[in-house]
């Protein structure tokens, strides 16, 4: 599977391209100069990060993307943004924190058995914001929910660009989603983007949901020695 291939799923979804490829239904390669090679190359990396962010929105992240992060050391001074007593970096990899939850949760947080007890379930209010400089990204919590208990831990995602990476439903979502933003540059009309659209928001999202707790619950488990640093997220069994 290749960035070109998610294209041609997508420009399949709209019947091809019609006669933006004087004919052609696909693409042969996202790096053609042609019109829809080039608004592909170029809206890919955007479409893709939408994405991965709007299923962390929905607590049910892609599991690819999922990263668990103790924040290490507090700021020497919190923000006055609302009542906030602590304040932490956030690694610059980061693209949208799904929790924050007690790290003496994480072995048994993914299990089934035990994934709807309102004990592992415990996540914590918090709110980001940039920094002062402009070059980075602050978390504001009350809670200190590392093992610990100096610092905050988290659930994040991350932008992976690796298409060998992508889940199936994770290549759907993207596909349904740039295949709105393809259907005016291959001649669709404001009808066929709405319904791309309206299928994204209700068929693609909503069916990678249900694939992404599937995983979480039966086929995944957190690795658990992190000391304190960044580590690899889920091992797949």
């Amino acid at each position: 599977m290749t960035e070109t291939d998610i294209c041609n799923i997508a420009l399949g979804k709209l019947s091809g391209a019609g006669d933006a490829l004087n004919g052609n239904p696909f693409i042969g390669s996202i790096n053609s100069r042609n019109k829809v090679s080039t608004f592909c190359k170029f809206t890919f990396p955007r479409v893709r990060r939408k994405s991965i962010v709007d299923l962390a929105a929905r607590k049910s992240p892609f599991r690819e993307t999922v990263r668990f992060l103790d924040l290490g050391a507090e700021l020497d001074s919190t923000p006055e943004i609302g009542a906030y007593e602590h304040a932490f970096n956030l690694p610059e990899d980061h693209l949208a924190i799904v929790s924050q939850f007690d790290e003496d949760s994480i072995d048994i947080r993914f299990q089934p058995a035990d994934y709807n007890s309102p004990e592992i379930n415990i996540t914590y209010q918090f709110e980001t914001i940039a920094n002062a400089a402009g070059n980075g990204t602050i978390l504001l919590t009350n809670v200190l929910s590392n093992t610990a208990r100096d610092s905050a831990f988290i659930e994040y995602v991350v932008d992976i660009t690796s298409v060998n990476a992508f889940s199936e439903n994770m290549i759907e979502v993207i596909a349904t989603l740039l295949a709105s933003e393809l259907s005016p540059v291959v001649g669709r009309d404001i009808e066929t983007r709405q319904a791309m659209l309206a299928e994204y928001e209700q068929l693609a999202i909503p069916n990678a949901i249900k694939a992404n707790q599937t995983q979480l619950n039966n086929s995944a488990r957190p690795i658990s020695n992190y000391n304190g640093g960044r580590a690899s997220t889920l091992q797949v069994t």
